[in-house]
């Protein structure tokens, strides 16, 4: 029982810890202004934290998605062609497209009930 608690809370820490960063570059990538050096900074530092997290198998899309979301930050990061708005810009529209496939599947479930509901 106790390496099934382990393996919970490693999983539940390291989902937080994908979502954070998910956030944090959000965030960031949100402000005006910012060169190349201060993204590639910043997503250095964040990637630093989500390393911390020890890194366990997740079951879902979502977080498979999360996952390829990290690489792809750190592709851009090691990048040098694209400037800092082009980089900010796809991370905004991958987040978009992760945000909202979440929002797509919590719509659906709630669409269903409430049919279920009015035909009663």
């Amino acid at each position: 029982m106790d390496d099934k608690r382990r393996e919970k809370y490693l999983q539940t820490r390291y989902k937080r810890e994908l979502e954070r960063f998910l956030n944090r570059l959000v965030n960031f990538s949100r402000q005006e202004g910012g060169d190349k050096a201060a993204f590639d900074a910043y997503v250095y530092a964040i990637a630093k934290k989500l390393a911390e997290a020890e890194r366990v198998p997740l079951y879902n899309d979502y977080y498979d998605r999360l996952e390829r979301f990290v690489e792809m930050a750190r592709r851009l990061r090691e990048n040098g062609e694209l400037g800092a708005d082009e980089a900010k810009g796809q991370v905004l529209h991958e987040a978009n497209q992760i945000r909202k496939s979440r929002r797509i599947k919590s719509y659906n479930r709630k669409e269903r009930s409430d049919r279920f509901e009015e035909e009663f």
